[in-house]
């Protein structure tokens, strides 16, 4: 696998990944399904090595684009951070944390959900927000979330 995943960001690299974000992002989704699904740390590594750049640089990208997986997670929960999320969404960080050992940038509910936090999602009026697979829920309550974690 290592000489494929070198192949493929040697290719993009030539294309102009990583200044040319276009050929960055599509060098990672090639990677990642070479990996079978997600870009674990050792694919990181290797793509970092032949584009030169750290592999903190690979992860902050892909961690803002919802089909790129850096874990084998089905799933993944982002949840705001922002002011009016935290205060309105107390109970949903207590649930997740608390009852179910979430901590951010891990898996939970037997790896079938990564959990993630992130600042401000500027939907604040209808807060709290979470983000689920990358697609914005506002106004979440905790007996909504809890439905969506179970048919995940």
């Amino acid at each position: 696998m290592k000489e494929s995943l070198e192949e493929i960001a040697l290719y993009y690299k030539n294309q102009g990944a990583p200044s040319d974000q276009s050929a960055l992002l599509s060098c990672l989704r090639e990677a990642q399904q070479a990996c079978g699904g997600m870009l674990d740390a050792e694919a990181q590594q290797i793509l970092a090595d032949v584009l030169d750049v750290k592999p903190a640089y690979l992860q902050a990208v892909a961690k803002r684009i919802s089909d790129l997986k850096l874990s084998g997670a089905s799933h993944t929960l982002t949840v705001c951070q922002g002011v009016n999320c935290s205060r309105e969404g107390k109970n949903i960080h207590r649930y997740l944390e608390d009852e179910l050992g979430a901590k951010p940038g891990k898996t939970f509910l037997g790896g079938k959900w990564m959990y993630q936090t992130v600042g401000c999602q500027r939907a604040c009026r209808t807060a709290p927000n979470v983000r689920v697979d990358g697609q914005l829920m506002t106004g979440m309550t905790l007996e909504r979330l809890k439905e969506i974690l179970q048919k995940g």
